[in-house]
């Protein structure tokens, strides 16, 4: 008797199982759809490419130092010891090197042998500046900024040299007044041929005073 109370339950059951299937199921998904879901999401989803490097070139730095000290200018080239002056050069050549130096009279130099030897004459040129006359005191003068400033037609253009002179400079203070100097290169190639450049120079943020050069 009791198992024939049973059969029509085991019957009603078996029969809603075929009516799921039929129509396709429904409710939660089963553990082998939700792997298989996960597999296809895997499969599916979009791979990492990666960006080739690129070799870009590092850019060529804006100037190069070469030297700077003190130096006492010839005679021809001084004013009073009560007088202050900014003197400014463009040097293209070996000899105006070499004539810069020689009415400079460098007495202290921080430059080696080694920077003055890399100056690379034409594919270089030079900015040099003094400022009589200083206590001999550090290493007061020195470039800290430069923009080249083509012109709108590209004829000539416009070079911004900024310098800056410490007001307490570091070092033994030594008792005698010369003029403290800088000189840095720049690549003769950002610069058009045979075309006048004005070199503006600038002391401590203020314009100082102005050389033109061309260079072939």
């Amino acid at each position: 008797m009791v198992l024939k109370r049973f059969y029509p339950a085991l019957f009603l059951a078996g029969s809603i199982a075929v009516l799921v299937l039929a129509c396709g199921g429904s409710g939660a998904p089963t553990l082998t759809q939700t792997v298989a879901a996960q597999v296809a999401a895997a499969t599916s989803a979009p791979t990492a490419t990666s960006v080739p490097l690129t070799n870009t070139p590092a850019p060529v730095p804006q100037w190069r130092y070469v030297n700077s000290g003190w130096v006492s200018p010839g005679p021809e080239d001084q004013v009073g010891p009560l007088d202050e002056e900014f003197r400014v050069f463009v040097i293209t050549t070996q000899a105006e090197l070499d004539d810069f130096q020689q009415r400079s009279n460098i007495r202290v130099s921080r430059g080696t042998t080694t920077s003055l030897g890399r100056v690379d004459f034409p594919n270089s040129i030079l900015v040099a500046a003094y400022l009589m006359w200083r206590p001999v005191q550090g290493d007061p003068l020195s470039v800290v900024g430069f923009e080249f400033q083509p012109a709108q037609d590209r004829t000539g253009g416009r070079a911004e040299v900024l310098m800056e002179l410490e007001d307490s400079p570091q070092g033994r203070e030594r008792p005698y007044l010369l003029a403290p100097m800088t000189m840095v290169a720049l690549e003769r190639s950002i610069f058009p041929k045979g075309e006048p450049i004005d070199f503006v120079f600038h002391l401590n943020g203020e314009r100082i005073t102005t050389l033109s050069a061309s260079f072939d």
